[in-house]
């Protein structure tokens, strides 16, 4: 036996023997770090303004929102902030559920951070129970998302770089992430101090997905890109744990699989074919004669203001004898060419025709497109 099958054969055993032996991974937590400073308020914001626009490249109403009077979410490392005036000076309290990986992480993280701003004392922490969660399928914006909430808390939507939407509250405690799914669908975490605020906020927002919408809009080259580079990664796993099983070691890169998948004549075909072509994924909540859907450009429009110059229209088209879906998550779609689509905010509205001839907007949505995704505006 060689050297190397014989560590491979022991590491082998090493685990099984602490299965065994009931070694178990730490639990998650939610890891509070307490600690006080002398520094006012302000002056707390202002040093932790110049570490993350050293650490991120970022200022700090990016990286650290106010979502209440006294209170802010750090978006960097997903951590809920509170200060409140002592005796002593200013007491800083963080919250962040962590994780057995993570867990020493966002302890270094906080030092971190009491040391940017004179920590007087050394940080206090206390490991609580996990946040309660719940997950499901969205069909929806992020902007639905903060519409079916808005009267379910104190929640706020932020704009991050590490989620495609993310909504915070500071009182209850929780936090609500959209993550793509594909193909224009989402899916939610909700994460919260008990299980029956998660569970009701997840009820909240699955009563959200009644009714008639433009759920999503997105490129199918884009999709089928993505597609095939999950497909990659996912086998490269495969082999992976096949060669672990038979003692080969060795890493293989999930770029080699891509490029061979796209090397295959059909993928070659299906890569060809999705070319130009975007996708429509809409809700009605009666039944039509007819939809149309037409797409326009909102020329020279400003993402500061939300103002621009003109709506130019671009293409429609149309479905006969729409009906509704049976079931919840259930979407209609419809595929439209439109060839190499520059970045820029795009309108579209879904108009109905009822079987009497009556006339209905059903819904219209601005977006803006960056080349690859649309982001609702």
């Amino acid at each position: 036996m060689t050297r190397s099958l014989r560590l491979f054969v022991l590491g082998g055993w090493c685990l099984g023997a602490g299965a065994q032996f009931g070694v178990q991974p730490a639990p998650d937590v939610l890891l509070v770090g307490r600690y006080n400073t002398k520094l006012a308020y302000e002056e707390v914001l202002a040093r932790l303004d110049g570490y993350y626009q050293e650490q991120v490249g970022r200022k700090l109403a990016v990286v650290f929102p106010k979502i209440a009077p006294g209170s802010h979410y750090e978006t960097w490392h997903d951590v809920w902030f509170a200060f409140s005036p002592s005796e002593r000076g200013l007491d800083v309290t963080m919250r962040r559920a962590t994780d057995p990986a993570t867990l020493l992480l966002a302890k270094g993280w906080m030092l971190q951070i009491a040391g940017r701003t004179r920590s007087d004392v050394p940080v206090r922490f206390e490991e609580l129970p996990p946040l309660a969660r719940v997950q499901d399928r969205y069909l929806g914006s992020r902007r639905d998302l903060a519409r079916a909430l808005e009267d379910q808390g104190n929640f706020h939507m932020i704009d991050t770089w590490q989620h495609a939407g993310l909504l915070v509250s500071d009182s209850p405690l929780a936090r609500i992430t959209l993550e793509p799914d594909g193909h224009g669908i989402h899916h939610y975490t909700v994460s919260a101090l008990s299980a029956a605020v998660a569970q009701k906020l997840s009820a909240r927002i699955a009563n959200s997905m009644s009714g008639s919408c433009i759920c999503a809009v997105y490129s199918e080259a884009v999709e089928l890109d993505r597609d095939l580079r999950k497909e990659a990664v996912e086998k490269s796993g495969d082999v992976s744990t096949l060669t672990a099983q038979t003692a080969y070691l060795f890493q293989l890169d999930p770029s080699v699989l891509e490029a061979k998948l796209r090397a295959d004549p059909e993928s070659k075909k299906r890569i060809a074919a999705a070319e130009g072509w975007f996708a429509l994924r809409y809700r009605v909540d009666r039944p039509y004669a007819k939809v149309e859907l037409r797409w326009a450009e909102l020329t020279g429009y400003s993402r500061d203001t939300g103002r621009f110059d003109s709506e130019r229209a671009m293409t429609a088209t149309t479905a006969q004898n729409v009906r509704m879906p049976p079931g919840r998550g259930v979407l209609l779609g419809r595929r439209i060419q439109l060839g190499a689509l520059a970045p820029g905010a795009y309108r579209l509205v879904l108009d109905g025709q009822t079987a009497s001839g009556e006339k209905k907007r059903i819904d219209q949505r601005d977006f803006w497109f960056d080349g690859k995704t649309f982001e609702e505006l």
